[in-house]
């Protein structure tokens, strides 16, 4: 079956509009600046320098029934 000369023109400018959206956003992403830093989330991890052994010895089955969780960060 042999397509039209209409089909044709579509299908082209189907691909044309596809190349065109892609080097536009591979040139977005290429020239794309670093994200702003946000603001401190007051975040309570900190860095530990036990062992994992010394760190399951602490937290013996009644001290992690005793426990309570760290507070959340509250939204403004």
């Amino acid at each position: 079956m042999r397509r039209s000369a209409t089909s044709r023109w579509v299908a082209a400018a189907a691909v044309v509009a596809a190349v065109v959206v892609a080097v536009a956003a591979w040139r977005t992403a290429a020239t794309a600046s670093e994200p702003a830093s946000q603001p401190d989330s007051g975040s309570t991890a900190h860095e530990t320098r036990q062992g994992p052994e010394k760190v399951r010895q602490y937290w013996t089955p009644e001290r992690m029934r005793e426990a309570e969780g760290a507070p959340m960060p509250k939204r403004d």
